[in-house]
């Protein structure tokens, strides 16, 4: 069954890049009248980028899409996945050779680039590289012992404490208030090993997050489970049972945080005194891209001011990287970002794993969901 399901995602991918990168069917004999404008390119000699990322996720806007194509005379094709295993299995079983780019998350990077999924990049070329934000550039799976680039920062965040400043008027400082038994039933927590996981480490103030005593994690999960009403994974699954008032606090990302912020929702969003879930996306270039060049192009444009302006300023954007649009964002949008009056400094950031380190997260996650 797997197998049949790897092989209906690379043939409905390929399906697509043929469909957004074959020539059009020759048209018939052009009546006498008609006269050609002279204005367009022949299709078959204008390069297609083939784009895997999540949908909506400000690279398939007419921000980026429309002007990128203007300026390097091409076509941008999407293609999508649902989650970040979902795009390494993509990439293993047919994307090589037919994606250029893709976006690995801080917590996949190592991984995509030790299997061979994605190749260095020379940033050389870019000419918005250095402008990029110092501490996402310098994080440690982004580069080989070689100094070999293999992502380079795009949208960044936090996975962090956020409640409803309605129902809680007390000041909270700690992921505690999670624990709380006031907010029983009114807790939702993020389906998501890694993150759970490591809110967890830092509720328990463990000395290295990424390495906790897993039991003392996994009883602290059960305990939680006491107080939380739902495992969310989509802005769905929070922003619906917070209007009806079933949850009050949890954790959650920024984007979120974010949305629900500029549409005057009463939510606050903190950053707990034990520290903050960090995470950044990377753009990188797949393995054996069709269009290498017009691949680090991609990059160049999506880490220019303009086009992180531009995502900054989407109801449904990030954080930009770039520090000439971060230090531009208005004090109103900084404060809709939670980063006002200054980012947060204590985040302990999401990385890869290697595989018996996963399965043991894994299987801690697994346990305390089916207890």
């Amino acid at each position: 069954m797997k197998r049949f399901i790897a092989l209906f995602i690379v043939v409905v991918m390929l399906g697509a890049m043929f469909i957004g990168c074959s020539p059009k069917e020759e048209p018939a004999e052009p009546a006498e009248t008609e006269e050609p404008t002279g204005t367009e390119e022949p299709s078959e000699e204008m390069k297609t980028l083939t784009v895997l990322n999540w949908k909506g996720y400000g690279s398939d806007a007419d921000y980026s899409v429309k002007v990128f194509e203007e300026m390097y005379n091409c076509k941008v094709e999407h293609v999508y996945f649902t989650s970040l295993e979902e795009m390494l299995t993509m990439l293993r079983t047919g994307g090589l050779g037919t994606i250029d780019v893709c976006l690995p998350n801080s917590n996949v990077l190592l991984q995509a680039w030790n299997e061979g999924l994605i190749q260095p990049i020379d940033t050389s070329k870019m000419e918005n590289y250095m402008l990029l934000k110092e501490d996402l550039r310098k994080f440690d799976d982004a580069y080989d012992a070689d100094g070999n680039v293999y992502g380079v920062p795009w949208a960044w965040g936090t996975t962090s404490l956020g409640y409803n400043t309605d129902v809680i008027d007390e000041e909270i400082t700690s992921w505690a208030a999670l624990w709380d038994d006031k907010y029983a039933g009114k807790v939702a927590y993020f389906d998501d090993y890694n993150t759970a996981i490591l809110t967890a480490a830092l509720y328990l103030q463990e000395e290295d997050p990424q390495n906790p005593d897993l039991e003392k994690v996994e009883e602290a999960l059960l305990d939680l489970k006491e107080n939380t009403r739902t495992y969310w994974s989509s802005y769905d699954d929070y922003l619906k049972p917070f209007a009806a008032g079933e949850i009050v606090i949890g954790n959650m990302w920024t984007g979120l945080a974010s949305i629900m912020y500029r549409n005057g929702d009463p939510i606050n969003y903190i950053y707990p005194e034990e520290g903050t879930v960090g995470w950044s996306d990377y753009w990188a270039i797949a393995t054996d891209a069709p269009n290498p060049d017009l691949a680090l192009k991609w990059l160049d444009f999506m880490s220019g001011e303009q086009f992180q302006t531009d995502f900054a300023n989407d109801p449904y954007g990030a954080v930009p990287s770039n520090m000439n649009a971060l230090n531009g964002l208005t004090d109103e949008l900084k404060k809709a970002f939670f980063i006002y009056p200054e980012p947060p400094t204590n985040l302990v950031m999401q990385a890869s794993q290697d595989e018996e380190t996963k399965q043991a997260w894994l299987e801690v996650w697994n346990n305390v969901k089916s207890h």
